[in-house]
């Protein structure tokens, strides 16, 4: 009787401890307000993570699962460390690391999610919220640029401030992290918008027609929120990383019939607009559509891309004195004035916070050091190996429960096109402007590449359950 009450109550112990580890992801992203708005003095809050890896080893489970990005991850986690060796202040640093830390614990504890087809759409219902979260705080908590495009600027007067909405919270989010954030969701929601205006009529013998006129609804309300902050943000690398992210992706959705047509298109359009813009007709132009509004003069300045020249010409230095270690995340704002002083930005001024590189992959390179470097490099590459693969494998037909499997391979087919375009979009951006690795708008990031990974495994297995 005593053995079989031993074995009773060690089966009772697994079953709360894997209990408890079925909700790991779930405990990270409820702890997100602490993680995001670490302190020296609170970071004793890092133990949460290494806590819920060792309820999955109690629970006999794999706290870190296998995926192709383990390698690359890896790597990352390694320069991390280094990088702590590099930082001449460990404080400064402390919010990007844990940004990546955790962000890298919230990918692996969703990917074991996603291990069930319900996890994948689960967390997909958490990328959409947090999607809104920001444009919403975007729209209430942005520092409005007033010395773009002015004619905006009578606008930007009657949006509340989240600083009246928030009792002590003063400051804003910067104009151009936003419309970079906003670079990863906006085609998300044009691909979900097209895909259920051109699939209804298959999609209606699944879904009830009313149902899916509600989601085109909805998906019109955050695609037009979203497309507004962008617009009043004024960050000129997100509207070229945009448009450049929806030229793309339409070189994979569109039949291949067409496709070389479109791509003969974009030539003769390159050709035209580089033609207009060398000849100085294009900025005629502008002056004759928004006359004395300071438009062309202002948000078509070239002033801005020297300062960035010069600023990467900094970085180049940094990266060459730093090359294995980098010189510690989130440092180089500080120590460019030092070591590598800026001459042409805001020269009145002898400190000047630049907050980064304003080139990701500078930036990336300036925190972690060329290995870092590399590793990201190697998890993006991995990334969009992963969903040309799992596009190619769902548009292949289902022998196996056809009816049962449509509207599953249908919704990872949108959601990896969505991903997709947002990436490529967020690429763009990056080459002249960034939001570092580590910062708060990254988790988005992170879900998106669980969400990635976990339909990736799921397909390569053919396995819709």
């Amino acid at each position: 009787m005593s053995e079989q009450k031993s074995n009773k109550a060690r089966w009772n112990i697994k079953g709360i401890l894997e209990s408890i580890d079925s909700f790991g992801w779930f405990i990270l992203l409820a702890a997100t307000p602490l993680f995001m708005m670490i302190q020296p003095e609170f970071s004793w809050i890092l133990l949460l993570i290494p806590f819920t890896w060792l309820i999955s080893v109690l629970a006999k489970r794999q706290p870190i699962p296998s995926t192709p990005m383990n390698l690359a991850l890896l790597v990352i986690a390694i320069q991390v460390l280094v990088s702590l060796y590099a930082t001449y202040d460990i404080a400064v640093s402390l919010q990007k690391v844990t940004g990546v830390i955790w962000g890298m614990a919230v990918f692996f504890a969703l990917v074991r999610f996603g291990k069930k087809r319900i996890g994948i759409f689960i967390t997909t219902l958490i990328f959409i919220p947090g999607s809104v979260g920001i444009s919403v705080l975007g729209l209430l908590g942005i520092e409005w640029p007033t010395n773009k495009i002015i004619i905006f600027n009578s606008v930007y007067e009657q949006f509340p401030k989240i600083s009246s909405l928030i009792p002590g919270l003063s400051e804003g989010f910067h104009p151009n992290e936003v419309g970079g954030a906003l670079t990863w969701i906006i085609p998300f929601w044009i691909v979900v918008l097209f895909w259920l205006i051109i699939c209804f009529k298959k999609i209606k013998k699944q879904i009830s027609p009313f149902l899916i006129i509600l989601y085109i609804l909805i998906d019109l309300i955050f695609l037009g929120l979203s497309s507004v902050v962008l617009l009043f943000s004024q960050s000129r690398s997100a509207y070229i990383g945009l448009a450049l992210g929806l030229i793309l992706l339409l070189l994979v959705v569109l039949p291949q019939k067409i496709r070389w047509g479109y791509i003969f298109l974009l030539i003769i359009g390159a050709g035209i607009l580089t033609y207009y813009i060398l000849n100085g007709q294009f900025m005629t132009y502008v002056n004759q559509l928004f006359p004395d509004s300071g438009m062309a003069s202002m948000a078509f300045s070239m002033n801005t891309l020297s300062g960035r020249v010069e600023i990467w010409s900094r970085a180049i230095y940094a990266i060459q004195d730093f090359a294995f270690t980098g010189m510690g995340m989130n440092t180089f704002r500080t120590i460019v004035n030092v070591l590598y002083p800026l001459q042409t930005i805001a020269a009145d001024v002898p400190v000047k916070d630049i907050g980064h590189a304003h080139n990701l992959f500078l930036q990336t390179a300036l925190d972690l050091g060329i290995p870092g470097l590399i590793g990201f490099i190697g998890m993006y590459m991995t990334s969009f190996w992963m969903i040309f693969d799992s596009l190619k494998r769902l548009r292949r037909p289902s022998s196996a429960n056809p009816k049962t499997n449509f509207m599953t391979k249908e919704l990872f087919f949108v959601i990896l096109v969505g991903f997709l375009g947002g990436q490529i979009a967020h690429l763009g951006f990056s080459m002249t402007d960034a939001i570092a690795f580590g910062a708060k708008p990254g988790i988005l990031f992170w879900v998106m590449q669980a969400i990635i990974c976990a339909i990736f495994l799921k397909v390569r297995r053919r396995d819709y359950r």
